[in-house]
């Protein structure tokens, strides 16, 4: 019996160093592939910036292709949590105090994480098909499942064409302004990740949406 008991509790730190371990692998990754496009990035960079043994990391991913797919499965899944809770409590206010406040708790977020849309950014821009990276089917799922909820906490009385519009439009100038913060701040004479650059992606992502928000919003407001 104490032999089981000692076999379990060995099992279940196994399991637990298991789980420490490859999350470490996907953190490394996480950093690898947001500085370097996925055909570019190899598993000794990753082993290298996680401070590990690069073939540790073939023992939980046998291929680099496994790896990204499973961090590009991560960051859409913290992205679709993290957009729930940016929502949060918009439906009550008018666009004018909801739309700041969504691209406040927006901007926190992926400055916090630029990791998620530096890595779209890297590869969208060297593939002639995105379908041939791994994972990458899980973007246009995100999207989706991220335009239902938008739908869901936000009452709009426009049709499909119009909402697919702007959200799309706001998704690809916000994967521009952050997944490629460095070139449009230096185009800007700005620091990528000062409050100076955060402001003016602010500032502009309202100018550009808010009075669109609101045509969605009241169509017949003038």
């Amino acid at each position: 019996m104490k032999k089981n008991k000692n076999e379990m509790r060995g099992n279940a730190n196994n399991l637990k160093k298991g789980k420490i371990t490859r999350e470490r692998i996907l953190q490394a990754a996480l950093k690898v592939f947001s500085d370097h496009p996925y055909h570019a990035a190899s598993i000794r960079m990753i082993g290298k910036a996680g401070g590990f043994d690069h073939q540790l990391i073939r023992y939980y991913f046998p291929a680099k292709a496994e790896l990204f797919e499973a961090v590009v499965a991560q960051i859409c899944e913290e992205y679709f949590q993290g957009n729930i809770s940016w929502l949060e409590g918009l439906e009550r206010m008018e666009p004018r105090e909801g739309f700041p406040l969504y691209i406040d708790r927006f901007l926190d977020y992926n400055f916090k994480h630029p990791e998620a849309l530096r890595i779209v950014a890297l590869n969208s821009t060297r593939v002639g098909d995105l379908s041939d990276l791994p994972g990458y089917h899980h973007i246009p799922k995100l999207l989706a499942k991220t335009r239902r909820t938008f739908e869901e906490k936000i009452s709009l009385r426009a049709g499909p064409e119009e909402v697919g519009m702007f959200i799309n439009s706001f998704n690809s100038i916000v994967i521009f302004y952050l997944g490629s913060s460095s070139c449009q701040a230096q185009v800007l004479g700005m620091d990528p990740d000062g409050n100076e650059y955060r402001k003016w992606v602010k500032d502009t992502l309202t100018y550009l949406f808010l009075p669109r928000l609101e045509k969605l919003i009241f169509p017949d407001k003038k």
